[in-house]
């Protein structure tokens, strides 16, 4: 690089200062956190930065399984005698050998440069590992090993935002806030309230992918190219060894399909789908007119240029996400589209890409759930004035006035036009306002107590009377968050029963390999 004179002497008086500091223990800020927000991102905050950066491709994301699926097809294959014991001892003592060189030469990651580089090692016995096999059905094998991990991966996520939903919730049981419809204030509920409304969205997705993962985790191997082999192999006992739960039965079926592929990018679509609306829902709460939610300084960003900012980015960066996710399906169906049903290298996968920028959304958005700090009475300010009590109203005119719902529906309808020309709050309605209203209506007035109109008018009575299953009382909330922690404890034990049979195959295919190995 070419220097200006001088430019040493500048860069050390520009340093100095940082020396000193260091010199007496200070930390330097970091140059990304300026403005309202200088303090460290959240780990969960800054993985939405790093994600692009540190995705694998697929060859290298999967490379780890096509090793183990090598290991299984040569034990197999000595098992049923199609080759020797010795032979097997040697490919297997290979594979060794050229698993080191992978992983600093990425080239081998790929089948035949990979087994080119084995015959080189130990001669044309490497090429007998390949017998019965083709990389159609060796392909789709190693697929669905990386992803149903990667389902695995992705409940564990789900279920870490679902708890903190739940806490969440618990912590705002009787947090009045309005619940909004076609972005219109409607009705009051509590934060609590909502909040278990996305957890049991989110619960149906963890729902979606233990089906899944069911479907994913059935081999192929066996299959070939697609017509099977003459050579008397034992695919269960492959299946076995590499944790599937039973096989993929058809030949074809086993290379042609692809279904499993567009039903997890449709499942992860539709899991993103609902968190960037949660995403979108909550930055519209932090927004400087609403003010109903701070975020933790942690997960907010800051403008270069405008001091005062304190920027969502968590948020939009969650939302993008979304879209990458939407994208990835859209490729899936599209490659799938007139596509003929057999083995073709025209279908798309999912990107790991795509998989790690669908975490990173849910770390982050599980770390904004958690340090979310709501304004209690700018919410309950909100649901008492802007008239979302007014359902409370008209119910009470149903009781007390023996007139039909439509009929009372119209009086007030009446009486909130009459308020807004006056100026008036829904807080500040009156009988007099309602009276009026009814003889205009109805011809008569309507008896209604004050202390009837004044629990009509208070968004906390209103969200008490509402104790039916799934409504917004407390007692009904804290009844969905018992069920879902005991929902997200179950499907926990299951996430640890699937990752423990996928160990425990490791150790039989680790045990099977040293019997081999050492046998003399």
């Amino acid at each position: 690089m070419i220097r200006a004179p001088g430019w040493g002497l500048l860069a050390l008086a520009i340093a100095l200062p940082a020396i000193a500091a260091v010199a007496r223990g200070e930390t330097l800020a970091d140059g990304s956190r300026i403005g309202r927000i200088a303090v460290p991102k959240a780990p969960e905050f800054q993985a939405l930065y790093d994600y692009d950066r540190d995705a694998l491709p697929l060859s290298d994301a999967t490379f780890p399984y096509e090793v183990r699926q090598h290991r299984a097809h040569v034990v197999m294959l000595a098992e049923r005698g199609i080759i020797t014991l010795s032979e097997a001892r040697a490919i297997l003592a290979g594979l060794s050998v050229i698993d080191r060189r992978a992983a600093t030469d990425g080239s081998l990651r790929a089948y035949l440069p990979y087994e080119k580089a084995l015959i080189g090692e130990i001669g044309h016995v490497a090429g007998k590992m390949h017998t019965g096999r083709s990389r159609n059905d060796l392909a789709n094998t190693v697929n669905r090993m990386f992803y149903r991990d990667q389902i695995n991966r992705t409940i564990e996520g789900l279920l870490a935002l679902r708890r903190a939903l739940a806490a969440k919730a618990a912590a705002h049981l009787d947090t009045v806030m309005v619940v909004y419809t076609h972005r219109k204030e409607a009705q009051p509920i509590t934060l609590g309230h909502y909040l278990m409304a996305i957890d049991e969205s989110v619960a149906k997705s963890v729902d979606r992918y233990e089906q899944l993962y069911a479907r994913m985790n059935q081999s192929p191997l066996g299959a070939a190219a697609s017509a099977g082999t003459s050579w008397p192999l034992d695919r269960e006992r492959t299946a076995s060894l590499l944790g599937f739960d039973g096989l993929v039965v058809n030949t074809i079926e086993g290379t042609a399909g692809w279904d499993h592929i567009a039903e997890y990018a449709a499942d992860n679509a539709i899991y993103m789908s609902g968190l960037s609306r949660l995403a979108s829902e909550i930055q519209l709460w932090s927004t400087d007119e609403y003010r109903v939610i701070e975020l933790d300084p942690a997960f907010a960003g800051t403008s270069s240029i405008m001091p005062q900012k304190k920027n969502p980015d968590s948020l939009e960066r969650s939302r993008a996400a979304a879209a990458q996710v939407t994208g990835s399906l859209m490729a899936v169906l599209a490659s799938l589209n007139a596509a003929e049903y057999q083995h073709s290298g025209a279908r798309v996968a999912i990107d790991p890409r795509s998989l790690d920028a669908m975490m990173a959304a849910t770390g982050a958005m599980t770390g904004v759930v958690r340090t979310m700090r709501p304004n209690r009475q700018r919410m309950l300010d909100y649901a008492r004035r802007n008239y979302s009590t007014m359902t409370d109203l008209t119910d009470a005119l149903v009781r007390d006035g023996g007139i039909s719902f439509r009929e009372a529906h119209e009086v007030v309808a009446h009486v909130v036009v009459a308020a807004i020309d006056a100026g008036k709050s829904a807080d500040q309605i009156t009988l007099t306002m309602i009276d009026r209203a009814a003889k205009a209506q109805l011809g008569r007035a309507i008896p209604l107590s004050a202390r009837a109109l004044r629990d009509a008018l208070d968004p906390k009575t209103g969200v008490m009377r509402r104790a039916g299953i799934g409504g917004p009382a407390p007692a009904s909330v804290k009844v969905m968050i018992d069920n879902a922690q005991t929902a997200i404890a179950a499907a926990d034990h299951r996430l640890t029963e699937r990752r423990a049979r996928l160990a425990d195959a490791q150790i039989r295919l680790d045990g099977a390999v040293a019997a081999i190995v050492g046998h003399r």
